[in-house]
């Protein structure tokens, strides 16, 4: 087997970027699933089982799956099921994978590049940004002096309070930790405990949520003027009661997987990084 060859299966441009990356620096890269997409030198394989023959490494999509069943492949008109890439990839090939689950691939080694802090820590500056760009989109005025409340204050939470400020907004965070709290003041962040949000929605003009867990509820929605974004960037359920929004005319908009929507270079640059440090821990690069 190939000491060198990586095949890039599925995906979106984040994936391109990465095949075309690997392809510049000089290793052999094969794809498959990324029709249309520039992949720069990588060798576009007309089926799956060229792609993967002789890879050492696999690396698939960022989520690997939506259904449990076939790649995330939206660039392709058929996309490869999980079960092909198991039985066609040689056996001491590496399968790495955004939140890749090892039941799919029992016969393989699997390395979830997602599952590192490193790759949630790079992504929180695209996600902030994408989330900015939507809220002056849905604006009618200007982010600067504009009264906005995070919910969270994890990752995420803290990307969007760094630009905020750059914007000279309003900023109030929700949380409930202590430290958390400490931290919001000390950078000159506003605080607001949960059971006080009631009192706070009615003033506020711009809602991000970074929490994955039911927070406004339809009482809490009640308090929300219509015309206020509400962004919600928490992964599934979100943090807004989306049926209760939509019968109660508000602005929700639910913003998932912005880094690969609004920056796909950049995403894909900081997967390669993640990809890069696990197969030197491997012993691949």
């Amino acid at each position: 087997m190939s000491t060198d060859k990586i095949a890039v299966i599925g995906g979106d441009r984040r994936q391109a970027v990465i095949a075309a990356a690997y392809a510049k620096e000089g290793r052999e890269c094969a794809v498959y699933a990324l029709e249309g997409l520039d992949t720069g030198g990588a060798t576009k394989s007309a089926d799956l089982a060229g792609a993967l023959s002789d890879a050492c490494a696999v690396v698939l999509p960022l989520p690997v799956s939506r259904d449990g069943k076939l790649v995330n492949a939206p660039a392709a008109e058929d996309a490869p099921k999980l079960e092909e890439i198991e039985a066609l990839c040689p056996p001491d090939t590496l399968i790495l994978g955004g939140m890749i689950k090892a039941d799919d691939f029992p016969t393989h080694k699997v390395r979830d590049y997602y599952a590192g802090e490193d790759l949630k820590l790079y992504n929180t500056l695209p996600t902030a940004e994408g989330a900015l760009a939507i809220a002056m989109n849905e604006l009618p005025t200007t982010i600067h002096g504009t009264k906005t409340l995070v919910l969270g204050f994890g990752r995420v939470g803290k990307a969007l309070g760094f630009l905020l400020r750059g914007f000279g907004a309003d900023i109030w965070i929700a949380t409930r930790n202590s430290t958390e709290r400490a931290v919001c003041e000390i950078m000159g962040f506003n605080t607001v405990d949960y059971p006080q949000l009631a009192e706070l929605l009615p003033t506020v003009g711009l809602i991000f949520n970074t929490v994955p867990k039911i927070i406004f509820d339809r009482p809490l929605l009640e308090k929300i003027g219509n015309d206020v974004p509400v962004i919600d960037l928490a992964t599934h359920p979100g943090g807004v009661d989306a049926a209760a929004a939509k019968e109660l005319g508000k602005k929700l908009i639910w913003a998932l997987s912005l880094p690969g929507k609004v920056a796909p270079v950049t995403a894909g640059e900081y997967i390669k990084k993640a990809i890069d440090n696990i197969m030197k821990e491997e012993g691949i690069l």
